[in-house]
């Protein structure tokens, strides 16, 4: 699993570490897990374009990580 993450994330520009922290400066930021925690049948997930490498990378590279809204945002468009 973690083989396959760093794939991903080496896709996203983000190394293990720094997702890591974006991670955990967002549990720091909401007071718990910055996403649901659910048992039970997961409804199916909305097929939605993704966007262009290009354009995300640039993105990302625009966010202030230091700023919580801008480590939400880069987390939503993980």
């Amino acid at each position: 699993m973690k083989k396959d993450a760093e794939k991903v994330l080496n896709q996203l520009g983000l190394t293990m570490s720094s997702a890591i922290n974006l991670y955990l400066k967002m549990i720091v930021h909401e007071k718990g897990i910055p996403f649901d925690l659910k048992l039970g049948k997961p409804e199916p997930q909305k097929k939605t374009a993704k966007p262009k490498t290009d354009d995300f990378d640039d993105e990302l590279d625009s966010l202030d990580f230091d700023s919580s809204d801008s480590i939400k945002k880069a987390i939503q468009k993980l």
